[in-house]
């Protein structure tokens, strides 16, 4: 018998604890708000990046990645449209390593979507290598 009042709460506590998860969350949605992006009005490059998956792990990584990259002022992703744009300092900011380096961390299909107001207009995609 008390093994069963055991199992009985274990499975109580845990269903209390889903529900507790699920209303925080909605919380969490309802209280955000937009946030301005660029408000400087910095040159910006605009990058498809087709292989986020989930906007919990992928587009906080790809939003990661390109804020390393040297000239990188501010990074917004969007994941609906599988871009990310990124707000630079002119002549600091190397597109093509941009690339480089999503693929690296697994974004393959990574390409430049979009150059906005960006001197180098001949910037492409990088080669994965063959391995």
């Amino acid at each position: 018998m008390i093994r069963h009042f055991g199992i009985f709460v274990v499975l109580i506590s845990a269903a209390g604890c889903n529900q507790q998860s699920a209303s925080t969350m909605n919380d969490v949605d309802n209280s955000t708000t937009a946030v301005a992006f660029n408000v400087e009005g910095a040159p910006t490059v605009e990058f498809s990046v087709p292989d986020m998956m989930c906007p919990e792990s992928c587009a906080v990584k790809t939003k990661e990645i390109l804020s390393e990259q040297p000239g990188a002022k501010e990074v917004v992703v969007d994941f609906d449209s599988k871009t990310a744009t990124v707000a630079i300092e002119n002549g600091k900011f190397d597109a093509e390593a941009a690339i480089a380096a999503l693929v690296d961390h697994g974004f393959e299909h990574s390409t430049l979507k979009s150059e906005a107001d960006h001197a180098d207009s001949s910037a492409a995609p990088a080669e994965k290598p063959a391995g």
